[in-house]
């Protein structure tokens, strides 16, 4: 599965994105299960239940090893996309924070500069970043913005001795802010490959496939557990797209909230 499908189905409103990814499976499996049950008979289904047990033993425990590990790839890039943006939003509050600090009636253009610094920055990444990261392609638009923030908050002169003690705590949350900044923009590069969405397929392809090579007079019931077991499939398959894409989707896991939050800074 290629990069741009899980993408486009990552960014499709959450039901639709649920009906596909499990509908899909379940009109493929109950599919090849007709076409199975009109193959063969139920003698070679009967003289076929060993081997075929055997063979589904095996792609079961594939897929799980599988699924795992995709959903803990894909839980890690929303964990760390997560962690990353509240990172980021918390500096840009602190130094929100700070800016009274800088009380004197000398410094009123001083305290107007930053909060119009933080307002802009986080308005360049609704606007600028934040279109790219549900696109899924890396953006810089709000550099020139990061760049002036940093230079209000560090050129300021410290005019107290609460301002100059202040200053090293400001020149930390710069740099929080531009290391979360950094790893906000690169969240597009730590998707997982084509070669494991590729791998998913393949072995969620082999369990619906090999679960219909048991034999039983009940159809009925080869249906409704074909149907269960690509529920399941589809499920798994929908929970890591939607992990490995967290700025995409409607409503997507991560929003810009904190950032239109710090728009209103005032």
């Amino acid at each position: 599965m290629d990069t741009s499908v899980t993408l486009a189905l990552a960014g499709l409103p959450t039901s639709l994105a649920a009906i596909l990814a499990v509908g899909v499976p379940v009109l493929i499996a109950i599919g090849l299960g007709s076409i199975v049950f009109a193959v063969f008979t139920q003698q070679d289904f009967t003289q076929n239940a060993f081997m075929a047990s055997v063979k589904f033993g095996f792609v079961v425990e594939i897929y799980a090893a599988v699924a795992a590990l995709t959903l803990v790839g894909a839980w890690n890039i929303y964990e760390t996309a997560r962690d990353t943006l509240q990172k980021e939003a918390g500096a840009l509050y602190m130094l929100a924070l700070s800016v009274d600090t800088y009380s004197t009636p000398a410094q009123a253009g001083l305290r107007s500069d930053m909060r119009g610094a933080i307002r802009s920055y986080a308005a360049d990444i609704v606007s600028a970043d934040w279109p790219f990261l549900q696109a899924g392609i890396p953006s810089t638009g709000s550099d020139i913005a990061f760049q002036h923030l940093a230079r209000v908050f560090l050129d300021a002169e410290p005019a107290t001795q609460a301002q100059a003690a202040l200053g090293q705590n400001v020149a930390q949350w710069i740099a929080q802010a531009a290391e979360a900044r950094i790893g906000r923009l690169s969240v597009t590069s730590r998707t997982l490959s084509v070669l494991i969405w590729a791998l998913v397929m393949v072995v969620s392809v082999a369990v619906i496939v090999f679960q219909w090579f048991f034999g039983g007079p009940n159809h009925g019931l080869h249906y409704t557990m074909g149907a269960v077991t690509a529920v399941i499939v589809g499920g798994v398959l929908l929970v890591a797209v939607k992990l490995a894409h967290p700025f995409v989707g409607d409503p997507p896991l991560l929003s810009a909230r904190p950032f239109l939050e710090l728009m209103q800074v005032q």
